[in-house]
């Protein structure tokens, strides 16, 4: 039986875990996540493609992705202040923590607290892993050819490649 390994045109089937370097990682950040897509079509970052690309299934590969190609740059103006009356559930607010509500248009938002007193909290909106390196840690979990299904479906996601 030939080693089927992640080329052009085959369908590849990932788990892949997250990790913010140098700094304690949220849970929701870093829960396992699993994907699949038709290699050299769907669009994949150039850094996580070349990792893989090559590997076989069963492979462990760890990819460092740059701030710049993950979460971009840490940016002091997004640290601001809010009044505490004006988020629904000011007893939630914890320094140190992150706190998360939707508005009432529907937005979600989601702040790290790093000060709460007289009535305000001092939030940060840049993501958690805004000017880190992004640790990726990739299981191949299978490799196959690509059918004219999954041409199909990629063509219907407006799949790039060709």
């Amino acid at each position: 039986m030939e080693e089927k390994r992640v080329a052009p045109n085959m369908v590849v089937t990932i788990s892949y875990q997250l990790e913010i370097e140098g700094k304690k990682t949220p849970s929701w950040f870093s829960r396992p996540m699993r994907v699949n897509f038709v290699f050299g079509r769907d669009p994949l970052m150039p850094v996580i493609e070349q990792a893989i690309s090559g590997a076989k299934e069963g492979d462990e590969i760890t990819v460092t992705i740059p701030p710049e190609q993950a979460y971009g740059p840490y940016d002091k103006n997004l640290i601001q202040e809010i009044p505490l009356d004006q988020l629904k559930h000011p007893e939630q607010v914890k320094e140190g923590e992150y706190y998360q509500e939707v508005t009432p248009t529907g937005r979600q938002i989601m702040f790290y607290v790093l000060k709460k007193d007289d009535g305000k909290v001092v939030a940060d909106f840049n993501h958690p892993a805004a000017g880190h390196n992004v640790i990726m840690k990739i299981k191949v979990d299978e490799v196959r050819r690509a059918t004219a299904m999954d041409f199909a479906a990629c063509d219907m996601r407006n799949c790039g490649g060709g």
